[in-house]
């Protein structure tokens, strides 16, 4: 790919996920379970999907939606802290998703990935992220909940975003199916 097409796949993810983070903070914060952990985390679809299909650049794109919803929001952090977290919470999650594809030796067109190998990546996905980011939060200091219920509220909040964001995969792809059929019988009828 060039240097364009690049670009607007790090911005198109950068933007979704701030947009999806936007959403999750000011429409669906009922589902927060605890501090920084949702029952339902829309952004880990957009975050999944960016590592699966946009690969490296996709990742390249959610760090700088991180970077803007930290900046927006205003989440305290210095650099140092914040590159730590980026590498537990997106790059660990990011290379055992690469490891289960080149052990798999899955194409990179992602033609013969089955559902179950995307339930597999979703919950390593959701495992690795939730385990990296309750390591960084206890290890900057005690939040005053237990560990456990902290990775698993957010394992499942992740794992629930994720699934999410593959069902509107599925609906738009089906549709997208649907009118093309439609599209191509048409033609054919005249």
């Amino acid at each position: 790919m060039n240097f364009a097409t690049n670009l607007i796949l790090i911005i198109s993810f950068a933007v979704s996920y701030f947009s999806l983070f936007w959403v999750q903070v000011n429409v669906l914060g009922e589902f927060d379970f605890l501090p920084m952990a949702s029952i339902l985390f829309l952004p880990a679809g957009i975050k999944f999907l960016a590592m699966l299909v946009g690969r490296h650049w996709g990742v390249v794109g959610i760090a700088l939606g991180k970077f803007l919803v930290d900046t927006y929001f205003g989440y305290p952090g210095n650099t140092m802290d914040a590159a730590t977290h980026i590498v537990l919470w997106l790059v660990l999650p990011y290379v055992c998703l690469l490891a289960y594809l080149v052990k798999k030796d899955t194409k990179q067109t992602l033609d013969d990935i089955t559902t179950y190998d995307l339930v597999v990546l979703a919950l390593i996905v959701s495992v690795t992220s939730s385990l990296g980011t309750q390591f960084y939060f206890f290890g900057m200091h005690e939040p005053g909940y237990p560990m456990l219920k902290a990775v698993w509220s957010m394992t499942i909040g992740d794992f629930s975003g994720i699934l999410v964001a593959l069902g509107l995969v599925i609906v738009v792809r089906r549709l997208m199916t649907w009118f093309a059929d439609r599209q191509t019988k048409s033609t054919t009828l005249r």
